[in-house]
């Protein structure tokens, strides 16, 4: 959309202009929930020492990425035997409140800490711990407005690795991918709504739900650990399952919906496939190992996926890649990223690499082309980016966080 467009649809709606054109990033993976930011104002022309840093901190062990709204920055952290949920200004990093409550570290294959991202909307902060503390903060003070323990609310037993998709605000509810099933919470007090009641040995999951339309219903779709469930949005009844999953049955990216009511899921141990949903028959296009994620989701651009492929967890074969759509085949590969993360502005992807790298590429279906890279952190960097206004947050597994400045002045062209 050009600037001429944007400023129409802005009266159209009646907003007035600084508010449409601000770029937050709400919740996990932006704004529709699909790895994409609109911002085309930022720059990947970089010095030789890489971009400039506006601010470094430490926010705590774990691996949640940020979100960012109203000028200020929010993400959660492990400090001693305490979660923390901060608000930093996003522009200059200084900690505006703080939230603890206690949550033990839980490490266990990896440094552990929280791994949900939380979810900001109409002015209140939701937060999942990896034992199913919900809270619901007041955004602007850090004011508990309600909290709920999920294993007092619902039976359900989640696993050893815990909550780790971010909460969705759909309408009046919350959702949570807890363990074995789906919970929906009403979002202005925290009592339970429903709960999809799916059953137990299913709870290996570290995925969101993704809420989509298939053939004019609403429904949530939740990635589990032997399965795709898509559930009703308004009681969530189970209306289908894809059986998906193998080796380990380790998810950790979300489902990509695609146009034509289409579904793409994958995993580092069973790779990728193309699902097609019609009412509550599920076709599987294609199935193959050719992008199979694992720490990052795939984004969609146009009719091709770019994500970085982790196929049995092979490093030295792991790539960024482009996928074709209609086949599953590959494009092109560029190696040397790791077990990263990708989003995507325009044409651009910016690439979290795994060992605290970012890179700026651009992408077509004939070529990846690298047009920035530095390496802005140590440390495992499995966290995915977040860009807004111009600014990106990078974070890795020991809670540092940088603030890269890609803004680019009024005068300039973005590249």
């Amino acid at each position: 959309m050009n600037l001429r467009n944007l400023l129409t649809s802005c009266a159209l709606v009646g907003l007035s202009l600084p508010l449409c054109l601000a770029t937050d990033w709400p919740q996990r993976r932006g704004p529709a929930h699909n790895g994409i930011s609109t911002e085309n104002r930022w720059t990947s022309d970089w010095p030789v020492e890489g971009p400039k840093i506006l601010w470094k901190t430490n926010v705590g062990l774990g691996y949640p990425s940020s979100v960012v709204g109203g000028g200020r920055l929010y993400t959660v952290g492990q400090q001693g035997e305490k979660n923390v949920v901060q608000a930093l200004d996003a522009v200059t990093g200084k900690e505006v409140w703080r939230y603890e409550f206690g949550e033990a570290l839980n490490a266990k294959m990896y440094e552990g800490g929280p791994n949900s991202t939380p979810t900001l909307a109409e002015g209140v902060l939701y937060n999942a711990s990896r034992t199913g503390k919900v809270y619901a903060l007041d955004a602007k003070t850090g004011a508990l407005m309600w909290e709920t323990a999920l294993k007092k609310a619902i039976t359900a037993k989640t696993s050893d690795w815990g909550v780790s998709g971010a909460p969705v605000v759909e309408g009046g509810m919350l959702l949570i991918n807890y363990g074995p099933c789906g919970v929906a919470l009403n979002k202005a007090d925290g009592k339970l709504v429903w709960s999809s009641k799916l059953e137990k040995g299913n709870e290996m999951s570290f995925v969101s739900p993704v809420v989509t339309e298939f053939g004019g219903q609403r429904v949530v779709l939740l990635h589990l650990q032997k399965y795709l469930a898509a559930l009703s949005l308004k009681d969530g009844t189970e209306l289908w399952r894809n059986k998906f999953g193998k080796g380990y049955e380790t998810h950790c990216s979300d489902p990509v919906v695609l146009p034509g009511n289409r579904v793409f899921i994958s995993s580092g141990d069973d790779g990728g496939e193309l699902l097609e949903v019609k009412g509550s028959e599920v076709t599987r296009l294609w199935k193959n190992m050719n992008l199979a994620t694992f720490t990052g989701t795939a984004v969609y651009i146009d009719g091709f996926l770019y994500g970085l492929d982790s196929s049995g967890y092979n490093k030295a074969e792991q790539e960024l890649r482009c996928i074709d759509v209609k086949d599953g085949a590959v494009r092109w590969g560029i190696k040397g990223f790791g077990q990263g993360s990708v989003i995507a502005a325009g044409n651009r992807l910016v690439v979290q690499g795994e060992k605290g790298e970012v890179a700026v590429v651009k992408v077509s279906p004939e070529k990846g082309e690298v047009l920035a890279r530095s390496q802005v952190l140590g440390g495992t960097s499995w966290t995915q980016p977040t860009l807004a206004d111009g600014l990106l947050y990078s974070r890795n597994s020991k809670g540092d966080m940088v603030c890269l400045d890609l803004r680019v002045p009024a005068s300039a062209t973005a590249k």
